[in-house]
């Protein structure tokens, strides 16, 4: 079977949420921005030619007009995938089955780990320059997956953008003292932002402990912030493979926690919250005592990034597609053919 694949040049969104961002066309839009609107809703969302000059507030004559000049000037691109699961082929099934914008990093070549990390976070860096606008508010993580997407950041011309830590650090004597103040820092330097610490534990140890820190003024002010927040950049964690998440470590999280973990089914967590197979984070007992952003917080977080680049974390990856969690994703090859696989 032939698979055609078209994809957008001037920049990958949501298609979900370009009726949110896409107003009635005036001057104040460039030819080419214009294009690409009546490209996106034609192409990408599929709606017919009336229903574009009804969105663009522009005539059927002006939108075919419109879309030759897309193809003309090559805003988008039509590319025959005649190998079954290229990253293309891999890009427009993930799009299709979960609603999200997606990109599927080239790496049958790649075997280890380290390195897949790395090429699938060039690719998240680079989607960042056209994902951050002008006065975000940014939430990023911090683990392995999100510290090769930090080692890769460029400058980016934007202004008013601010970079917060969306939870807690664990061990520092296990990571390094300055490990997540190095990931945030390189996010502060390629935006030009202010970056705004997170400084708690990943875990209390206890719900007391949690609750007197939390009445903190200063910790109160992050987390009111933390519930503006415009886009979070994000990987996921599991329990699972030769090489666990690190806050499934041993050194990271109790025996008796790991305990807790496994009684309540858990098969993942995000951002230090902790989920079930069903996607559940209710009575799961140790995200009473974790900094993590509640789940019912992050899906009023417009853009919710995530990068993943492991196998291990497929099953993972799928609770949190169909559940909702994810809006975009940057993941490599191996790892969406798994999700993909029934």
């Amino acid at each position: 079977m032939c698979h055609i694949i078209y994809r957008m040049v001037t920049q990958m969104q949501n298609p979900q949420s370009h009726s949110l961002r896409v107003q009635k066309t005036s001057g104040k839009r460039t030819t080419r921005e214009r294009i690409a609107d009546a490209a996106e809703l034609y192409w990408v969302q599929g709606l017919k030619i009336e229903s574009v000059a009804h969105q663009l507030g522009v005539s059927r004559s002006t939108v075919s007009r419109l879309l030759a000049l897309a193809r003309e000037r090559n805003v988008i691109e039509f590319n025959v995938h005649r190998e079954k699961d290229s990253a293309g082929e891999l890009q427009e099934r993930l799009r299709r089955k979960y609603g999200i914008s997606v990109v599927v990093t080239e790496t049958s070549g790649v075997t280890d780990i380290q390195s897949r990390r790395l090429e699938v976070g060039r690719d998240a860096a680079t989607w960042l320059g056209t994902l951050v606008k002008p006065s975000m508010k940014i939430g990023v993580t911090w683990g392995r997956t999100i510290e090769a997407v930090s080692l890769q950041l460029t400058r980016q011309q934007h202004s008013d953008i601010t970079i917060m830590q969306l939870h807690g650090f664990g061990d520092s004597m296990l990571y390094g003292e300055n490990y997540v103040t190095q990931i945030l820092s390189r996010f502060g330097a390629a935006f030009d932002a202010p970056v705004y610490l997170f400084p708690v534990p990943a875990i209390f140890s206890s719900e007391r402990t949690k609750q007197m820190m939390f009445k903190e003024p200063s910790i109160q002010h992050l987390l009111q912030m933390r519930k503006t927040l415009d886009l979070i950049i994000t990987s996921m964690g599991t329990p699972a493979g030769n090489q666990p998440s690190l806050l499934f470590s041993s050194q990271a999280i109790s025996a008796r926690d790991r305990q807790l973990l496994k009684e309540d089914h858990v098969i993942g967590n995000l951002a230090s919250v902790f989920f079930r197979e069903d996607g559940s984070t209710s009575d799961v007992a140790v995200n009473r005592r974790t900094t993590g952003m509640p789940i019912s917080e992050l899906l009023k977080v417009p853009l919710r990034l995530f990068v993943v680049a492991d196998v291990e974390k497929a099953q993972a990856l799928k609770v949190a597609l169909n559940a909702g969690y994810v809006t975009h994703l940057v993941i490599d090859q191996e790892t969406a053919k798994q999700v993909l696989r029934e």
